[in-house]
């Protein structure tokens, strides 16, 4: 029994070592350097904390056809809210508790939460669209409740 706790033992030591070693000390800068000498860090992309999203390298690359793509599905999805939302608050906190323990999507957990997400990432999009001289989306029309055999539709860029 000791051999195999012995293992376990070195791998935890060695991820909280590798943890600390790559952590900032917070010390000071070194010599010569000012802080306000420093650039300003970009945002990661991704949902942002004031809810916006910023757009991947992968994302800004998107041709105008995979990006309307993207921008119709997560439409769709929004469209969507006000049936997926009204899920049980039972079901809904069963997830919480099996996710972590089980594995699986956190998706549908908290309704809101995945409505301002997909909102941001559609809002993103369509802004990239014309960003790039695409045809876009009208997102005051679409994004109303609409029959689902209903497509959104793209318009010309202005």
């Amino acid at each position: 029994m000791k051999i195999a706790v012995a293992p376990l033992f070195l791998v935890v030591a060695g991820a909280l070592l590798g943890a600390c070693a790559g952590a900032d000390s917070g010390g000071l800068p070194p010599a010569g350097a000012s802080a306000a000498a420093k650039p300003a860090p970009a945002a990661k992309p991704g949902l942002q904390p004031d809810g916006t999203y910023v757009l991947s390298p992968e994302e800004l690359a998107l041709s105008c056809r995979k990006l309307a793509g993207r921008t119709l599905v997560r439409i769709l999805q929004i469209r969507d809210y006000e049936i997926s939302r009204s899920g049980s608050a039972v079901a809904q906190n069963i997830q919480k508790v099996v996710v972590p323990v089980f594995g699986g999507t956190e998706r549908g957990a908290d309704p809101d939460a995945d409505y301002r997400r997909d909102r941001a990432i559609v809002e993103a999009y369509n802004r990239r669209l014309k960003e790039k001289g695409c045809k876009s989306f009208d997102l005051v029309k679409e994004l109303q409740p609409k029959p689902a055999a209903e497509s959104p539709a793209l318009v010309k860029a202005k």
